[in-house]
């Protein structure tokens, strides 16, 4: 996260290229002091969620996206209030509530980014996610008898 570079308010990144929206995401969570075991905890729980749904869209792709959603939510959005003046002297709030898009290739690039740094403490950790999962809240849906995936069924 120290080498994304410069972060930048949400209403300045049209026009940039996809890598550069990416490193400024990354900066903006660093800016929000978002710590990168929380990162790694979302990397973890979404890797789990997806091997554990054997209906799920089971391609890295997928994992990748869902994972930077998630992420680009911690720090997403520039909020800025001011007060300004009527013309009979009294004053008003403003309020600019700006959120970068969250979506295409800016999510690729983004997901791929947090995947190179956690992908080893990852595959370490989802199994034993798994099983505590199963141990206090018992099998995923798809993992019961007579479950048919959406494609198959009527």
């Amino acid at each position: 996260m120290e080498s994304a570079g410069e972060a930048e308010i949400a209403t300045r990144l049209r026009g940039l290229s996809a890598e550069k929206r990416a490193r400024i995401a990354f900066a903006r969570l660093r800016e929000a002091e978002i710590e990168p075991e929380r990162l790694l905890a979302i990397h973890i729980a979404v890797s789990a969620i997806i091997e554990d749904d054997r209906g799920s869209h089971n391609v890295p792709e997928f994992r990748l996206v869902q994972t930077a959603k998630a992420a680009h939510r911690l720090a997403s959005g520039t909020h800025r209030a001011w007060e300004r003046e009527r013309s009979d002297g009294s004053t008003f709030k403003t309020e600019l509530h700006a959120y970068p898009k969250s979506a295409g290739r800016v999510l690729r690039i983004l997901g791929q980014m947090i995947e190179t740094d956690c992908e080893l403490a990852t595959e370490r950790a989802v199994e034993p996610v798994l099983m505590a999962k199963r141990e206090r809240f018992g099998l995923h849906p798809s993992h019961l008898p007579g479950w048919r995936p959406r494609w198959a069924r009527n």
